[in-house]
């Protein structure tokens, strides 16, 4: 069941990256009302690319969520390294939208979170106890 559990609490992570990122790859800075600028907009792309390659990457763990470890590891570095430069940017500039106080919170609490999670369904996978 815990590892069910996972699974959907993975699939949900994988539609938000895909779901937020693929947004921001056809719309780039457009929905916040920045489109002149276009090296923002190609950071925007960029950073919003890498997001959806994120969403997909976690939903290729579903179905043997416990041998996938190295993968869950690594989205989970990516993201908390994206995630602190981005609080350095808050903690000089202060929070500038709903949005980003949401993406820290998903970055720096939430990865961790489904990272330590899925490492302890991979121990009891290990032990043979999942179910």
């Amino acid at each position: 069941m815990e590892r069910m559990l996972l699974q959907a609490a993975v699939a949900v992570a994988g539609f938000a990256g895909v779901a937020l990122g693929l947004t921001g790859v056809l719309f780039g800075t457009m929905h916040a009302d920045l489109s002149g600028d276009v090296v923002l907009d190609a950071y925007v792309r960029f950073g919003k690319g890498v997001l959806l390659a994120i969403g997909l990457i976690y939903w290729s763990c579903i179905p043997q969520i416990e041998r996938h470890g190295d993968r869950i590891s690594l989205i989970t570095l990516i993201l908390l390294s994206g995630t602190a430069s981005r609080l350095i940017s808050v903690a000089g500039n202060g929070v500038p939208t709903l949005g980003i106080l949401l993406n820290l919170i998903a970055g720096l609490i939430l990865a961790p979170l489904l990272w330590l999670w899925h490492r302890q369904v991979m121990a009891k996978a290990q032990r043979g106890a999942v179910t």
